[in-house]
């Protein structure tokens, strides 16, 4: 579970046609969510090396007979060249193909619709499967993470299947985008702060679709505590209150402003962390049960004109400052950092993506100026864990 805002959130995606291409004849497909392209987070700029995550392929079978997938091979290219492959066949197969149907069974499908592009990836019809697939059944892929050092290009999946002893062959590829955003953004906040949560992947962002370059960022006070006392109380906060600046120029494009916030979401003293991982998860299942789309809490979101909009989520009750319609200028207050909506402390949620709805959008790496990593040893993409100093 993230600390701040788990990525097990819920709502309906864009509902783009997918991106696939099918063998000669016409029966086996290859689906990618999120359509069109694929991007990479900096893992270590000064040296080249880069992460990806494919987020889902989906596998799909429409012809007469029963064929049974042998293997899928993960390529990424360069210039036309393969300079990495990962294949996946035998028990490994086995083990992901008996996921889809778990997560279809459970219902999860439709409570995380966000992370598989609402009904563009599986159509409501479409049972999940494999590795052997009847007509109308489907193999589910997910999250696959890859680091590599140099530059890649496309990513390509492959997949060998067999049907009454003849080879049925498919495949589909995206473009890799290793570009960060367009927009040059500052940071939201002034002064010292803490990135808690961010697309590294050893963090939970990384893998959600929506948020997978985002960012929790909190205020640290002495020691390793990011608050006083207790930490009962919002108050008890370093973060709390905290002004939330424009991170760019551009128009108010979505804000939400009149929802409360929780002290009991709070982790409560002598509760161990298990415990309080059970407590907020369920708390986490009733918003997503009962109102999806209170998960980001008063929040605003800014269209930079390009097809990029940033989103300031969770922040404090009472506190926004903008309207729809309303222009805005980088370093200009939106709101106050507070814990509405799914969090577990105060914090601001950032992230930018290619929609203005928080939970509806594809994510997008931000692209920061302005700020110093006094514990980096060079000028490099804010990472999860760093600290910032913001001017």
């Amino acid at each position: 579970m993230n600390i701040m805002c788990s990525a097990a959130i819920a709502a309906g995606l864009l509902a783009a046609a997918p991106a696939y291409a099918r063998d000669h004849a016409g029966e086996v497909a290859v689906s990618f969510c999120p359509v069109g392209q694929v991007r990479t987070y900096p893992l270590e700029s000064r040296r080249s090396v880069q992460s990806l995550m494919l987020q889902n392929v989906l596998v799909s079978y429409d012809g007469p007979e029963p064929v049974e997938i042998v293997a899928v091979d993960i390529d990424l290219m360069a210039g036309g060249e393969v300079k990495d492959t990962r294949r996946i066949a035998g028990a490994e197969l086995n083990s992901i193909s008996a996921s889809g149907p778990r997560l279809q069974a459970s219902g999860a499908l439709e409570l995380m619709a966000f992370q598989f592009c609402s009904g563009a990836l599986i159509p409501a019809e479409t049972k999940l499967a494999g590795p052997a697939l009847d007509h109308g059944q489907a193999l589910l892929l997910m999250q696959q993470p890859f680091a590599y050092k140099g530059a890649r290009d496309t990513l390509r999946v492959r997949v060998h299947a067999e049907r009454a002893g003849q080879a049925v062959e498919a495949s589909a590829s995206l473009p890799i985008n290793s570009e960060m955003s367009k927009t040059v953004f500052r940071f939201p906040m002034k002064g010292q702060w803490f990135s808690a949560v961010g697309p590294t992947p050893h963090t939970a962002h990384r893998w959600a679709l929506p948020e997978e370059f985002a960012f929790d960022i909190v205020r640290l006070g002495d020691g390793t505590s990011s608050h006083r006392g207790a930490g009962t109380a919002f108050e008890d906060f370093y973060a709390y209150g905290a002004d939330v600046l424009a991170a760019a120029d551009g128009k108010v494009v979505a804000a939400v402003a009149g929802l409360a916030e929780d002290p009991a979401t709070l982790r409560q003293p002598g509760e161990t962390a298990e415990a309080y991982g059970e407590r907020a998860g369920a708390y986490q299942m009733q918003l997503i049960t009962t109102d999806p789309d209170s998960i980001g809490g008063n929040y605003v979101a800014i269209d930079h004109g390009n097809g990029e909009f940033s989103v300031y989520a969770h922040l404090k009750a009472g506190s926004v400052a903008v309207k729809v319609g309303d222009v805005v200028k980088t370093g200009q207050v939106v709101g106050k950092l507070g814990s509405s909506g799914n969090s577990t402390e105060p914090h601001l949620h950032f992230q930018v993506c290619d929609r203005p709805e928080p939970l509806k959008c594809v994510a997008i790496p931000v692209n920061f100026t302005g700020i110093e990593l006094p514990y980096a040893d060079y000028a490099r993409p804010l990472q999860s864990g760093d600290i910032v100093i913001a001017e």
